[in-house]
């Protein structure tokens, strides 16, 4: 019998699950879409009982389209956006929606933070304090909801729910640990001193995984819900941004993954924990390694709210038009950070600048620069990391900025370097499946399974293009650098409970 391996992508607005072979072909794939709630402004969750609502119509939908026979899966991984925070029961249903990566409401729990644990979070954990963060959200649930902090049998994760609902056993995976702020980022578990100054209890913690061990197996009635087979192994799986790095060929010291969705997220593979105050730091899926990543965070979103605005409806008609704008023909600069930004910037205050307005600036002209945009902010990250010591090499890109040819060129040109391409655009679930493969044992390790994954395209950087993009990328720096005092006068002006 042909054994299957299944690929689960938890994201922000979809869950996409893929069915791949031990060779890591993709036999077919499947998404269900959810939305997200925004009771106020900076709040931002997501009922978690949509998430298994999803990955049943998902599995579901391949396992009956492809004739798969459930005993035919070898095993189960799974990823989710970042830094979730769901309280659970002690019988593990959820007390509350979950808060997500972008929910900003714990911003004075994430100053505490800063003004009384600074040391102690960068000398343990490495990452910067931020609302974003697992720790914060913990202590706004504490004190603005105490009555479900004290009901929480254990705060689970995305994939830690989904594992949960498939296994019955709680778990978070080695991944996450970092931008929890309550992990030791160098030895992989759960930091004692962090936990106790934060006053959070440890055990409504879940038991640390490594990424590809298997946690459970699939139980009677999950497997009555999904289709599955009992006893299908599932493994701890990962962060959507170590799996995508895995899927992307990032393995080894110095590879680059650039996941160009709404949030252009540029990570970088090392051999040791490197701790930079302006990147995380968190595990990589492959043991004893590590990623070192910021992002622009409205970065590829810029485009599609400009899209959007000029009632475009497709991106192959954006590339069409962009196109005939070229490098040069009307130099302008936009500063992308419009929604607020983590690493680098740390500053929930930024806004979207535009620079060098003038009355022939075409639509076209406003398409590039939005491209160009996202590429200079992932410029910004890489020098950022190779000023703190990271020697940055191949470069693999995917994700909707890859889906026109036109964009993934601009970062090779303004980047200087090449920028590949993966065969299998969708690297969360491929990495996910590579997780999971390592974990049952169908493959002898992540090097093993490197050669199965193949590039389509690379673009090289067009040399004629090299000098001006130098050029607009040192503009661009220096606006930056003048402009970052000034966004927290903005929102000083316009204040969150006036608008």
């Amino acid at each position: 019998m042909t054994e299957y391996l299944l690929g689960i992508d938890l994201g922000t607005s979809s869950c996409k699950t893929a069915l791949f072979d031990t060779d890591l072909k993709l036999i077919g794939s499947a998404a269900a879409v959810y939305p997200t709630l925004y009771p106020r402004r900076g709040w931002a969750e997501q009922p978690a009982e949509q998430w298994w609502k999803a990955l049943v119509q998902t599995v579901r939908e391949l396992l009956d389209l492809h004739g798969v026979e459930p005993a035919g899966l070898a095993g189960i991984g799974i990823d989710s956006m970042g830094s979730i925070a769901l309280p659970v029961d002690d019988c593990g249903s959820p007390l509350r929606p979950g808060l997500l990566w972008m929910d900003r409401r714990s911003e004075d729990q994430s100053r505490w933070i800063d003004g009384h644990l600074q040391q102690l979070l960068w000398q343990t954990n490495g990452n910067h304090s931020d609302p974003s963060n697992i720790a914060p959200k913990l202590l706004w649930l504490k004190e603005n909801e105490p009555e479900v902090y004290a009901a929480t049998d254990c705060f689970l994760h995305g994939n830690g729910y989904l594992v949960y609902r498939l296994t019955g056993e709680y778990s978070m995976d080695i991944s996450e640990g970092g931008l929890t702020q309550l992990f030791d980022t160098r030895s992989g578990c759960w930091s004692d001193e962090l936990i106790e100054a934060c006053g959070i209890e440890k055990h409504k913690l879940p038991q640390v995984y490594p990424c590809s061990d298997i946690v459970g197996r699939v139980t009677g009635e999950a497997a009555a819900q999904t289709g599955l087979m009992e006893g299908t192994p599932v493994v701890a799986g990962a962060m959507d941004n170590v799996t995508s790095a895995l899927g992307a060929k990032a393995l080894r010291p110095g590879d680059v993954y650039i996941a160009g969705g709404t949030v252009v997220a540029v990570s970088a593979c090392l051999d040791e924990p490197l701790f930079n105050p302006d990147l995380h730091i968190y595990h990589h899926i492959i043991p004893g390694k590590w990623i070192s990543a910021a992002g622009v965070d409205f970065g590829g979103g810029g485009l599609n709210w400009f899209k959007d605005l000029i009632a475009e409806q497709g991106y192959a008609r954006i590339e069409e038009s962009a196109n005939s704008s070229k490098p040069g023909g009307n130099p302008l600069i936009f500063i992308p950070y419009m929604v607020g930004q983590r690493a680098p910037l740390w500053n929930s205050n930024t806004r979207g600048v535009v620079f060098g307005l003038n009355p022939s600036v075409s639509t076209q002209d406003l398409i590039r620069m939005f491209m160009e945009g996202a590429a200079y902010g992932a410029r910004n990250i890489l020098k950022i990391m190779e000023t703190g010591g990271i020697n940055t090499r191949r470069i693999n890109m995917t994700g909707g900025c890859a889906i026109i040819d036109m964009w993934p060129q601009i970062f090779a040109d303004v980047l200087g370097t090449n920028v590949r391409i993966p065969g299998e655009t969708d690297v969360a679930t491929l990495g996910c499946a590579v997780a999971a493969a390592v974990g049952v044992g169908v493959a002898d390790g992540f090097e093993a399974m490197q050669d199965k994954i193949c590039s389509a395209k690379e673009f090289s950087t067009h040399q004629e293009n090299r000098s001006y993009y130098q050029e607009m990328f040192s503009l661009f720096e220096q606006l930056n650098n003048d402009i970052i005092g000034n966004y927290d006068k903005l929102a000083e002006i316009f204040p969150e409970d006036q608008i």
